[in-house]
């Protein structure tokens, strides 16, 4: 199977394979208890196309010493499905989800990927904000992007 770029997959019941640079991954945590929840990255493709990817807890011990930021990687076996609106870490509508059955294949060959996303104009200050489960703290981080 061909890798497919992320403008191509779609949400639904179908199983993807992309290539992809993993730019940035952390852990999500549920601020009230400090649960981890799931090791989020941001995905980007040969397109400078970005997608939020989702490994959940149940497969944190299988995947995250095979996984790491700034390396390439060809995926298969991810199910798309369509992002929660209230959580998007990037401008696309689709997450990219692991399941027991994806398999990573780490590869040297950046030549395609796009190595710079774009240059900071302004980074704010640390403010404290209150949510509902207390202080929060927040930065504006502004990019200027190609």
């Amino acid at each position: 199977m061909a890798c497919k770029t992320l403008s191509q997959v779609k949400p639904g019941k179908e199983l993807w394979k992309i290539k992809v640079w993993v730019t940035r991954q952390w852990d999500a945590i549920l601020l009230g208890s400090g649960e981890q929840l799931s090791l989020d990255m941001i995905l980007i493709n040969q397109e400078e196309t970005m997608m939020h990817g989702v490994i959940n807890k149940a497969y944190m011990e299988k995947f995250k010493p095979l996984i790491q930021e700034n390396n390439v990687y060809i995926i298969a076996n991810v199910k798309v499905k369509t992002a929660a609106k209230k959580y998007q870490p990037v401008e696309n509508d689709k997450v990219a989800n692991f399941l027991p059955i994806t398999t990573l294949k780490k590869i040297k060959d950046k030549e395609d990927i796009p190595n710079v996303l774009g240059v900071a104009a302004h980074i704010g200050p640390i403010e404290e904000i209150r949510t509902s489960y207390g202080l929060s703290k927040t930065r504006d981080i502004i990019l200027l992007i190609e």
